[in-house]
């Protein structure tokens, strides 16, 4: 276990009491003093003097595949670099757009992102990490290149083709995260997904859209992660961990995020376009196909029920809160919101992550004020409003907190 996995352990474990704080700091002290000791200790093995030879070509090998496991200091200033250069250039050719030659602009555009790309697999082995920020500096950097193309190409709509450059760039940043296994641009590859639907469907359908496309996502996150009852197992030998996990917290981010706003106003809009159906269809499919390959694992089948709730509470919501009253219509969005957020605390359980217990406590806070915000401040006067509304969250906030404490205490 590296260092700042051990130190994110150790504040884990004292806050839900399995150790306490002395315990905490002989175990620092004691991994410690043994990174200390071990590369004197490997000096002087036979196989040290053996492997020197062979140590130049390795390089970093060690480091090839895990590019967020340690000097996440390193990995910071590197992707923010990435960010920074992508901004930077960007609103650079924006400004000047009309002064460059055509000629120039193309090999801009395409040049950039091609050599940001060619330097990360140059760099991924000696150092990866700043192969990372280069790595994310051409995924974000492909969004500029295809829309200003197509703005320089007669035949293309922009406007009409929004879409399908949204989908491309969405693919090229989905696969740029799975080959890296990267948590930042899968991140992004989500992020550009839920922007690629709602650019091709109609936004006022958002519970349908983003909670079918939560449900999508998280049944994704389970199938990169290899086999589904081998969740529990060591994840950073099996499948695409990091990518994973980051599809699994953001599907479940869509998800409230789709519900929340229907707790505060109590009626979803009633529309259904074409587009949503089949994207329900599939998110339902790909739940149902979750648990059939959860078997007989029980965390497997823990694992699976938010890719599972996702579709059915989006789905309750927009059938049911829209044909009754707004107050009415808010409990059904706060009961399903609810729902949704205990599913995720049972797949946390079975997966033995905590970002969907997180996701799962933000949610029942958001939801919580959003329905005191909504129905109960249209109930009574402001003022009995604002001291209703902060004690519900007080004890809201303390039993998230404790909640969430003993889930992590439960995951171990």
């Amino acid at each position: 276990m590296d260092r700042d996995s051990l130190r994110a352990a150790l504040e884990r474990w004292t806050d839900s009491g399995v150790v306490d704080e002395e315990t905490a700091t002989r175990i620092r002290e004691f991994e410690r003093e043994r990174e200390d000791r071990a590369p004197e200790a490997k000096e002087n093995t036979p196989e040290a003097e053996d492997g020197r030879e062979g140590s130049v070509e390795r390089g970093e090998a060690a480091d090839d595949g895990s590019l967020l496991e340690e000097n996440r200091v390193v990995v910071a200033l590197a992707l923010m670099g990435g960010v920074l250069v992508a901004v930077g250039v960007g609103a650079y050719l924006y400004e000047r757009w009309e002064s460059i030659p055509a000629v120039a602009r193309v090999a801009l555009l395409v040049g950039i992102p091609v050599a940001a790309a060619g330097g990360g697999a140059r760099l991924r082995e000696n150092a990866p990490r700043s192969a990372h920020g280069l790595w994310l500096l051409s995924a974000l950097f492909t969004g500029v290149t295809l829309f200003r193309l197509a703005e320089l190409t007669a035949a293309v709509d922009v406007d009409a083709a929004e879409p399908w450059l949204l989908a491309a760039w969405t693919a090229v940043a989905i696969a740029i995260a799975a080959g890296l296994d990267s948590r930042p641009i899968g991140g992004v590859g989500a992020i550009l997904g839920g922007a690629t639907l709602l650019s091709a469907i109609d936004p006022a359908e958002f519970v349908l859209l983003f909670g079918a496309y939560g449900g999508l996502l998280y049944a994704a996150g389970l199938a990169a992660d290899g086999d589904i009852g081998g969740f529990t197992a060591d994840r950073d030998d099996d499948g695409l961990p990091r990518f994973a996990a980051t599809l699994r917290w953001v599907g479940g981010a869509f998800v409230a995020a789709a519900l929340v706003p229907i707790v505060a106003a109590g009626s979803p809009p009633g529309g259904l376009s074409a587009g949503t159906v089949p994207l329900v269809a599939a998110s339902l499919v790909a739940g149902a196909v979750a648990v059939g390959r959860a078997r007989d694992d029980p965390l497997a089948r823990y694992a699976s029920v938010p890719a599972v709730a996702a579709p059915v509470a989006s789905g309750v919501v927009w059938g049911l809160a829209g044909r009754v009253d707004d107050f009415a219509g808010s409990l059904v969005a706060l009961g399903c919101l609810l729902g949704v957020v205990l599913a995720l605390v049972v797949g946390a359980v079975g997966l033995r992550e905590a970002a969907p217990a997180n996701v799962a406590a933000l949610g029942f806070v958001l939801g919580v004020l959003a329905f005191l915000v909504g129905p109960v401040g249209d109930a009574v006067s402001g003022s009995v409003a604002l001291v209703a509304a902060g004690t519900v969250l007080l004890a809201a906030g303390l039993g998230a907190e404790r909640g969430r404490r003993a889930v992590l205490a439960r995951i171990g």
